[in-house]
């Protein structure tokens, strides 16, 4: 091997019971894990508020079309709470965290893409029970999903109290 490599063993009491308290600490994830589920579903509601991605950047404004035949001028929010924006849930195990939506048409807003009609038009629905024939459309990625920078330093902050034996942490 070239270069060099550095070993060393720490016989300090302290540092063993320290390190002993930390893994114990983190043999369940599940309460560090509840309070960053709560921490991100708070995010999500933050970025449909002020229409942008965990980065910061402005979702995609509306087409003329979609304006035309909104209810309102909200992007991604149409039907109120039992729409997207009210189907984002999180969900936490021993030592996982999944938040998301179960609403078939959350990937395509998240991702963005195109849905072509398969060997006719689609219907797109209008105000009033109306609708247009198309062939194809198009839906520009609008990220709702995702760590921010800030994110992440939020859940560095609470998995190091955890680790630690800070709040949920035995101590």
């Amino acid at each position: 091997m070239a270069g060099i490599k550095l070993n060393y063993d720490i016989n300090d009491e302290q540092v063993a019971e320290m390190l002993g308290r930390m893994r114990e600490n983190l043999e369940n994830l599940r309460p560090a894990l509840l309070e960053i589920g709560e921490h991100l579903q708070g995010s999500v509601e933050e970025r449909f508020r002020t229409e942008t991605d965990p980065e910061g950047r402005p979702w995609e404004p509306l087409s003329d079309f979609t304006k035309a035949n909104k209810r309102n001028d909200q992007i991604l929010t149409e039907s109120g709470g039992a729409g997207l924006r009210g189907s984002i849930h999180y969900r936490v195990g021993r030592d996982s965290l999944e938040q998301g939506t179960n609403k078939i048409y959350g990937a395509i807003h998240q991702l963005g893409g195109t849905i072509k009609a398969k060997g006719g038009a689609l219907a797109i629905g209008r105000p009033g029970g109306a609708f247009a024939l198309v062939k194809q459309v198009t839906i520009p990625a609008r990220p709702y999903l995702g760590l921010s920078d800030e994110d992440r330093q939020v859940i560095d902050e609470i998995l190091s109290r955890y680790a630690l034996g800070g709040q949920g942490g035995a101590t």
